[in-house]
């Protein structure tokens, strides 16, 4: 029996994605909690804008650590118990971030967000690649990045406002740790227990197998080499709203609004890429967006007008949202026989573009007295590289005519 089949034997199919959709949006709350609050946060624990952003490389570093030994887990363990697993890790660090009462306190409970992060997010696209036909794969992985974009929509204001009325670290408690909770009731509840497509007896020559098919792959490592360029322009949103704050003298709450309208944008690439993915294939659509993104990215800093910068990251976040499920579902379909392992690798290159905007980001910032100019230079040219690339090196093991 495959996996199709068991999807439409399973009565609780219609709740799998949106399971693993409530998953995908906890662990992007963090990092649209600090990109929100960066200045405050950076105030309240008496550290600079570019050293409070550094949490995000603590959890991101963790999170590649964590990508390693996924390779192992994914063929050893249940994607399902590995997806609960992270979500309740990710509760904790919220739990422990909310008490912390310096900078390196705070900067230790990351290690829960990087752990549970990494876990939640590489299990959540294993799950689909198992239990999603792949007619609908394409739809199903735009519109997980859809929800990635809609966690600064709902996250960022309301951060915003909680931030005013009682202080950053309450949206620590009163909305991360319950929606953990949720998140793992529901995932017990509707995530299949029982894999249709496991990698075969779960033994160490598999796991060795598993990487000697992807790294010997010169289409699967351009496309996680992509992978991490792609992560360097998604870091665009971490220094945004900073930058409207500081050079435009943007109100938070306005600043916050600034980065939801952005958000949008990449909620509408995300949701209509499976459309055009089917249409045009998903190296065409990788290739095409990432040049678009990459040159929206450049532009942001580049002009006088607020409302016109506004509309260039808007541009950039919604022509993102296609690169990143075009990109993410050529990814899913370069090993197919070992769909989790290979979307560990990828993980870990995402960790590793991540972690290498972040530490460029605060040294640029802290070197270069706030010039966000060569910054978002930087992120934007990552991704005519990744086009680039996916152009020269990849192939489309299911190219869409």
């Amino acid at each position: 029996m495959n996996a199709e089949a068991h999807s439409e034997q399973n009565p609780r199919k219609h709740l799998l994605l949106p399971a693993l959709l409530l998953g995908i949006f906890l662990v992007y709350t963090f990092t649209v909690i600090l990109s929100t609050n960066l200045v405050d946060i950076a105030t309240s624990l008496k550290v600079s804008i570019g050293t409070a952003s550094q949490f995000i490389t603590v959890a991101k570093i963790l999170g590649l650590i964590i990508g390693i030994a996924m390779g192992f887990l994914t063929i050893r363990f249940k994607h399902k118990t590995l997806f609960l697993i992270g979500t309740a890790i990710y509760g904790l660090g919220a739990l422990g971030s909310f008490f912390a009462p310096d900078f390196l306190t705070m900067l230790a409970f990351q290690v829960f967000f990087g752990i549970g992060s990494a876990m939640v997010n590489i299990t959540v696209f294993a799950l689909i690649g198992e239990f999603v036909p792949l007619q609908k794969r394409g739809w199903a992985v735009g519109l997980t990045w859809s929800i990635s974009f809609s966690a600064y929509v709902f996250v960022s204001p309301l951060s915003s406002f909680v931030s005013v009325a009682a202080g950053w670290r309450y949206m620590l408690l009163w909305f991360i740790l319950p929606f953990s909770i949720i998140c793992l009731v529901i995932g017990a509840l509707v995530i299949p227990s029982k894999e249709q497509h496991k990698e075969q007896p779960q033994t160490r020559p598999n796991y060795l197998q598993a990487f000697k098919q992807i790294l010997s792959s010169r289409s699967a490592m351009a496309c996680v080499v992509s992978t991490a360029l792609a992560a360097l322009v998604a870091t665009i949103p971490t220094y945004a709203v900073s930058f409207y704050r500081l050079f435009f003298n943007t109100a938070p709450s306005t600043a916050a609004l600034f980065s939801s309208l952005a958000a949008v944008g990449g909620i509408i690439g995300g949701a209509g890429a499976g459309t055009l993915i089917n249409r045009r294939g998903r190296k065409f659509l990788t290739v095409v967006s990432a040049f678009i993104s990459g040159i929206f990215g450049i532009l942001i800093t580049f002009v006088p007008n607020v409302w016109i910068s506004v509309a260039f990251w808007a541009l950039c976040a919604s022509i993102l949202g296609m690169t990143w499920a075009a990109l993410y579902s050529l990814v899913l379909e370069q090993v197919p026989d070992f769909k989790g392992s290979m979307m560990s690798v990828n993980h870990i290159f995402r960790n590793m573009g991540l972690i290498l905007g972040v530490a460029i980001g605060g040294a640029v910032l802290n070197l270069f007295f706030n010039n966000f100019q060569i910054l978002m230079t930087i992120f934007g040219a990552s991704g005519i590289a990744l086009g680039l690339i996916i152009l020269l090196f990849a192939t489309d093991p299911y190219k869409t005519k």
